[in-house]
C-alpha cells in the first residue's frame, strides 16, 4: 500500500476506501503511522463519506470493477454504515465486486455485505500475535465460523500475514506453522505474506522454493496447494483509486503519499518508537 515505483504507468484494477478512527488492535507495523494527516479524522459513523461521489466517478472513468473497504488506522468492520455504503456502491458502479480488508476481530456477520476479502492474522500463537498486533488473541473462532457460513466471502477469502521478524525466529519458524494451520482449515486457497511498510526489509522466506507464478511483480509459491504470494508493497505493479477520510481522492497506489493535502515527504519509521507510535486511534476500542 505504499509502493515506490508507481509513476502512473501501471493498470488500475481496484479502488480503496480508507476509513479512519479508533481501532481494536494496535499493530506496530500499522501503515497509519505514515499517514499523519489522517490522525484527526474519525469517519466510522459518517454517511455519506466525504467525496464518495468523486471517488465513484473516478472508478467509473478508470473502469474499476473492484472496490475494497479498508482502514488507514482502523478496521472497516467498525464502520457503522456498511449497509448504506455497499448498497450505494453496487447501485453506482455496474457489476462491482466489493471486498474488505479486516483483522477479523469484529462482527463476522457484517461480512455478508462483501463478495471477497482478506483477513490479517500474523500468527496463531497467542504470544506472537499479541507482540505483533498489540493486543487480543488470534480470531481463530471467527475465521472458522466464517468459512462455515454461506456468505460469498467464505469462498473468496485470502489471509494476510505481515512479515514480522517474530515470525521467522529459529529453530521453529512460526510462519511455517501459520501456513500449515491455514491449510488444515480446508478452504483457504490464497495467502499474502506482506512486507511491512516503513519497517526494515525482511528477506523472502520462501526464496528456496520454485516460483509458481508472478502476481503483479510479486513471486507466488505453491505450498500445500495454496498460492502463497510474497507481497512487497514497495514494488507492486498496480495502480489504484483511493478515497481517504479527509476527502482526498488519489489515483495512484502509494497510499502514504496520496492522503496528504500536498504531495510531499513521508516521514520514515525512524520518526517513531520501536513499538510504533502510540496515538489516540490505537486506544482499545
Amino acid at each position: 500500500m505504499g509502493c515506490l515505483n508507481s509513476e502512473g504507468q501501471f493498470e488500475h484494477w481496484f479502488g480503496n476506501i480508507h476509513l479512519s478512527g479508533k481501532c481494536n488492535r494496535s499493530c506496530y507495523f500499522c501503515i497509519g503511522q505514515h499517514m499523519m494527516s489522517l490522525d484527526t479524522f474519525n469517519n466510522l459513523d459518517v454517511w455519506p463519506l466525504t467525496n464518495i461521489d468523486k471517488f465513484v466517478e473516478q472508478c467509473n472513468t478508470k473502469g474499476i470493477k473492484e472496490v475494497n473497504l479498508t482502514g488507514s488506522n482502523t478496521d472497516p468492520l467498525l464502520y457503522k454504515h456498511l449497509e448504506e455504503l455497499t448498497k450505494y456502491l453496487r447501485e453506482r458502479i455496474p457489476g462491482v465486486m466489493l471486498g474488505v480488508r479486516t483483522n477479523g476481530v469484529g462482527d463476522i456477520d457484517l461480512l455478508k455485505y462483501f463478495d471477497k476479502g482478506s483477513m490479517s492474522i500474523t500468527s496463531f500463537n497467542d504470544k506472537i500475535y499479541k507482540n505483533t498486533m498489540g493486543q487480543g488473541h488470534p480470531p481463530i473462532d471467527n475465521l472458522k465460523r466464517l468459512l462455515l457460513s454461506e456468505y460469498p466471502i467464505a469462498n473468496n477469502l485470502k489471509i494476510n500475514v505481515v512479515l514480522c521478524p517474530e515470525l521467522l525466529q529459529l529453530p521453529n519458524r512460526d510462519l511455517d506453522n501459520t501456513v500449515l494451520e491455514l491449510f488444515k482449515l480446508g478452504k483457504i486457497k490464497k495467502i499474502n505474506v506482506r512486507q511491512p511498510y516503513g519497517q526494515p526489509h525482511i528477506d523472502n522466506p520462501f526464496s528456496d522454493l520454485s516460483i509458481h507464478k508472478i502476481v503483479y511483480g510479486n513471486p507466488c509459491y505453491l505450498i500445500y496447494d495454496m498460492e502463497v504470494t510474497v507481497w512487497d508493497v514497495h514494488y507492486t505493479e498496480v495502480e489504484s483509486i483511493n478515497l481517504y477520510a479527509n476527502g482526498i481522492v488519489s489515483i495512484t497506489y502509494p497510499v502514504t503519499k496520496g492522503c496528504h493535502p500536498v504531495y510531499g515527504n513521508v516521514k520514515g519509521q525512524e520518526h517513531f518508537t520501536k513499538s510504533g507510535r502510540v496515538n489516540e486511534q490505537w486506544l482499545k476500542y
